[in-house]
């Protein structure tokens, strides 16, 4: 997605900022058909409540925080900077661009929580009310499984190339509405080395919420396990939230 071309230049707020930005430019809004054996009313629990807690991420990990402010204008910037941009093939231009226009307005309906840990990677979850479009976003990731990137981000060239494989969501899951997909892209910013960025990312909707989570990694070997495992584990907290 159009997070791939993103220089994640140090790991910390800024890095957890743009993962969270980039989660949702694949989000749309669709209905509430999930089954996931539980209850299926709204949880009565505050959003915030319904991400998971520090000592839920992975062990060893550690809190990132992520300033509403920051995350809205890096919203803004990445939304005109998709309407900027030149994508190769031609038609994942307006996919992207689509996908984009959204953005702004599901952040400031969203609770996003994120955490480090070793060797660079990233976890970013987010929970919003609303249902996403599942099979809206399965089919563009068909759609654009392949493309290039060229376009200016906060006054640097940004150049990318980007692949995305639509994967089987965790068996834990079983009963709820979801998908998973793995990406990886290498991008460039002005005269900087590129930089690899390999991602596992799921998306479940129930109880009339959305519930989102990437694992990132600065290299072109995703953590699949850990991925499956926080998943699944941010999914069973609303399934079972009051």
């Amino acid at each position: 997605m159009l997070t791939g071309m993103i220089n994640l230049r140090g790991m910390g707020a800024r890095c957890a900022v743009a993962i969270a930005v980039g989660a949702l430019l694949t989000a749309g809004c669709g209905t509430d058909d999930d089954s996931a054996g539980g209850p299926t009313s709204a949880p009565s629990t505050p959003r915030e409540q319904l991400l998971l807690a520090q000592d839920e991420f992975p062990a060893g990990s550690s809190k990132v925080d992520l300033p509403q402010d920051r995350i809205d204008t890096m919203s803004a910037d990445l939304a005109g900077a998709g309407r900027d941009a030149t994508f190769t093939p031609q038609e994942c231009t307006g996919v992207q661009q689509d996908l984009g226009v959204a953005m702004k307005e599901l952040f400031g309906r969203s609770a996003v929580a994120a955490a480090s840990g070793k060797s660079g990677v990233m976890y970013v979850e987010y929970v919003t009310e609303g249902v996403g479009d599942l099979r809206r976003i399965a089919d563009l990731n068909e759609r654009c499984a392949a493309y290039t990137y060229a376009a200016s981000f906060e006054g640097a060239q940004i150049n990318a190339e980007s692949t995305i494989e639509n994967r089987t969501a965790p068996a834990g899951l079983k009963g709820v509405e979801a998908i998973a997909y793995r990406s990886t892209s290498s991008s460039s910013v002005g005269g900087d080395a590129p930089l690899t960025m390999s991602e596992y990312s799921g998306i479940a909707t129930l109880r009339g919420v959305t519930v989102m989570v990437r694992v990132t990694t600065l290299s072109d070997v995703a953590d699949e396990s850990a991925f499956t495992q926080l998943f699944t584990a941010a999914v069973d907290k609303v399934r079972k939230a009051a």
